[in-house]
């Protein structure tokens, strides 16, 4: 197989031109955007009331980790180191 025919190696691995986002990217942003509406659906229900070791655990993912991680997955795929 000719990389230049086709565009891609022989593994299948082609790698991203600088205007198309990499491989996984829209599956892991989904997934963190998932993560933090649940997060906060749970902070808000009475469950999450009725629970304050899990409130105070989803509170921590919910408002510190997991937008770390979004902003995190977002600069490096702008090329920000």
């Amino acid at each position: 197989m000719n990389a230049e025919d086709y565009g891609q190696h022989a593994s299948g691995y082609r790698r991203p031109e600088p205007d198309e986002l990499s491989r996984g990217f829209t599956v892991r942003l989904i997934l963190w955007a998932v993560v933090f509406a649940c997060c906060i659906g749970w902070v808000m229900s009475h469950t999450g009331c009725a629970h304050p070791i899990g409130n105070g655990i989803t509170s921590l993912m919910g408002f510190g980790f997991v937008p770390l991680r979004l902003l995190c997955l977002v600069l490096s795929e702008a090329g920000v180191e």
